[in-house]
């Protein structure tokens, strides 16, 4: 594992790299598939990489078990130089889930990007959107693409509730398709929800009753308020489906 990466790596030249987010609890979640994510990310970008999904996965299990990893974050990073296993907590407490997200519109708006579609180390539109977010006092941004057509967060994907059913942006779209979004699209075939992919454009926000959004540190998320545009703060579908993603929170 590497500790270090030298000003001659892609990842410090160029940002070159991929990296995924596991939460912890008493064991990683959903491990196979951000693995499974990871590797189909560095088939298509045609990355170089000399670590077998097999290794990786014993040595983030090895790392958990050294570390005493117990209710946190863990992040792997591959690059050119390596990989990397490192740890955080994570932020989200019980007050977060019931006072909710406040969102806003980022200014970057996006272009059709296959590098939207893969976890890259690549961030910084995120980043930006994420400051550029807290500094007006929301919680996270939305991007839109040029026809204003939105997309994903900085950090997650998000979903809107109306006539019960919900709908979330197009997995052709260029974004990243969450480990957590692919289980709540399980959850909903399992308890008979309506779950749609469609466009949905920006002008159209107002028309939802409730709003959510999904990563995998965070589990679920309801949002009460797009730049203004206030939402409801309780669903029956959103219940239904929180309660099957199982958050398990701080105080």
């Amino acid at each position: 594992m590497k500790n270090k990466v030298s000003f001659n790596s892609g990842l410090a030249k160029f940002g070159i790299g991929l990296f995924e987010t596991i939460k912890v609890n008493n064991e990683p979640i959903e491990l196979d598939l951000h693995l499974d994510r990871i590797f189909k990310s560095i088939d298509k970008l045609n990355l170089s990489i000399d670590y077998s999904k097999n290794e990786l996965r014993n040595e983030i299990t090895n790392y958990i078990e050294k570390n005493n990893i117990v209710n946190k974050a863990i992040r792997l990073t591959i690059f050119d130089e390596g990989y990397n296993i490192s740890s955080r907590d994570i932020p989200y407490t019980k007050k977060s889930y019931e006072n909710g997200f406040k969102l806003n519109i980022s200014p970057i708006k996006r272009g059709d990007s296959e590098i939207h579609r893969h976890k890259t180390t690549n961030y910084y539109e995120s980043i930006y959107t994420k400051a550029y977010a807290n500094e007006k006092g929301y919680d996270d941004g939305i991007f839109t693409n040029l026809n204003e057509i939105i997309l994903e967060c900085s950090m997650s994907n998000i979903y809107f509730i109306k006539d019960n059913k919900i709908i979330t942006p197009n997995s052709k779209l260029p974004i990243l398709n969450g480990t957590t979004k692919r289980r709540i699209i399980e959850i909903c075939g399992e308890l008979n929800i309506q779950i749609k992919e469609m466009e949905i454009k920006l002008s159209e926000i107002g028309d939802f009753d409730f709003v959510f959004i999904s990563n995998s540190l965070i589990g679920v998320m309801k949002i009460i308020e797009i730049e203004g545009i206030k939402y409801n703060k309780e669903n029956y579908l959103y219940d239904k489906v929180s309660q099957r993603i199982n958050l398990v929170v701080g105080d």
